[in-house]
């Protein structure tokens, strides 16, 4: 919120004198109390705003809660993120957590107490087959014309059925005042016109349709399997990497960096791994057919952070990871995903060079799979060409069944010990 200053503020500030020591309002409140002294001293308003910032971004800097320093939480550590609200001063019991000052790198449970940082075991992973689904989707605020329903706080695909259900469904509906959905992996944003229909009015009309969906064990879907050539370990992404460490900042190699966060034997052992799966596209952003996918087959789930700052290019049909979503680069792109692999497919086309772009020019649909096959140089050159004289088909599977029944059962009689 912006502050308006009144007319007897305005009046207030045209009566001091910022050069002069002697000014009555200046000592009152005791402004520049050194520089009244020697009334030969000009005083310097700015050197004392300089230096009053100094002294506060001091006291700012020290710690105050020295004995919660091993209490820092990652990304993994917490369940829930919307519990972050409780990590504020303002709303912590001061005298129940017995400190001063609590940064807000620390993570504070609701009861007070601090979060469990041992990670579950396996057998806990895998004695629900989907985890982090709300009992209730939550709704905010995404802005004055944006409604935001989570689902859940993991990725898994129950979630994004969910997400894809119910976009489909205000499609349907068509609610007074919407725009548009973008459904993603356990979220969807609502864009609306608030002189249509108000948010809780919205809230509620939502309410109403998730009531309608039906439970995601009966889902059947088609979907379509893509087998994507894939030259992982590449010379092009590497080209990328290093010279974003010659020109930005230094940093491990994308592959070997991705291997040591995830514990892994080396970079052909993450190839295996990354490779071993399909992966399902959840939904397409950031540029015209770029999909954000997810592994079907949770032992290849990966994961790492993105790059900070980002890079100002990536070659065209980069394979990358953020999270642990896996995408591609339509086009030559900055960007922020760990990178390691290219494809010579393209997966939007403008000119509708090939059949399979005759609907859209972006090649994915949210539930399509992907499953990345490694190939060499050799099979990336002539698809390559192929490509250039419109002649490559892909390599598509139309229209598989994907039953999410099926699915869960798969799931559940999986070797979690299995090493790829």
């Amino acid at each position: 919120m912006v502050q308006e200053y009144k007319n007897t503020d305005l009046d207030l500030f045209q009566k001091i004198d910022l050069t002069n020591p002697k000014d009555e309002l200046l000592k009152k409140n005791k402004i520049g109390s050194s520089q009244q002294e020697n009334n030969n001293i000009k005083f310097n308003y700015l050197n004392h705003e300089i230096s009053k910032f100094e002294n506060l971004e001091s006291h700012l800097s020290q710690d105050k809660s020295k004995k919660l320093d091993d209490i820092l939480f990652s990304q993994l550590d917490v369940d829930d993120y919307a519990s972050f609200k409780n990590m504020y001063p303002h709303n912590i019991s001061q005298p129940k957590l017995n400190v001063s000052k609590l940064s807000v790198k620390k993570h504070i449970n609701e009861d007070g107490s601090y979060p469990n940082l041992v990670s579950k075991n396996t057998k806990d992973k895998t004695s629900e087959i989907f985890q982090g689904i709300y009992p209730e989707p939550k709704f905010l605020p995404g802005g004055d014309k944006y409604l935001l329903i989570e689902f859940g706080n993991v990725m898994n695909l129950e979630l994004n059925f969910k997400a894809q259900g119910l976009s489909n469904l205000i499609k349907t509906a068509n609610i007074k005042g919407v725009y548009e959905t973008l459904p993603c992996f356990a979220s969807m944003i609502v864009h609306y016109n608030p002189d249509d229909i108000g948010y809780q009015d919205l809230i509620n009309e939502l309410k109403s349709l998730l009531k309608d969906m039906k439970d995601n064990d009966d889902t059947v879907v088609n979907s379509r399997l893509f087998h994507f050539p894939t030259v992982y370990l590449d010379k092009w992404t590497k080209e990328a990497i290093e010279d974003y460490i010659a020109k930005i900042t230094m940093k491990k190699p994308d592959p070997e960096f991705i291997t040591e966060l995830n514990q892994l034997d080396d970079v052909n052992h993450f190839v295996r791994v990354h490779s071993g799966t399909e992966y399902w596209v959840a939904s397409l952003g950031f540029w015209p057919g770029l999909p954000f996918t997810m592994p079907l087959d949770p032992r290849c789930k990966l994961t790492a952070p993105k790059y900070n700052p980002p890079r100002t290019w990536t070659p065209k049909g980069t394979v990358g990871m953020g999270g642990s979503s896996t995408a591609i680069y339509p086009d030559r792109l900055p960007g922020g995903y760990q990178i390691f692999g290219r494809t010579p497919v393209p997966i939007w086309d403008p000119d509708k060079n090939f059949d399979v772009f005759k609907d859209s020019i972006c090649l994915f649909r949210p539930g399509d799979r992907i499953k990345f096959v490694p190939c060499d140089y050799d099979e990336f050159e002539m698809i390559e060409k192929k490509v250039e004289d419109k002649s490559y088909r892909y390599d598509l599977i139309e229209e598989h069944k994907f039953s999410i029944k099926k699915y869960k059962n798969w799931l559940s009689k999986l070797d979690y010990n299995k090493k790829f």
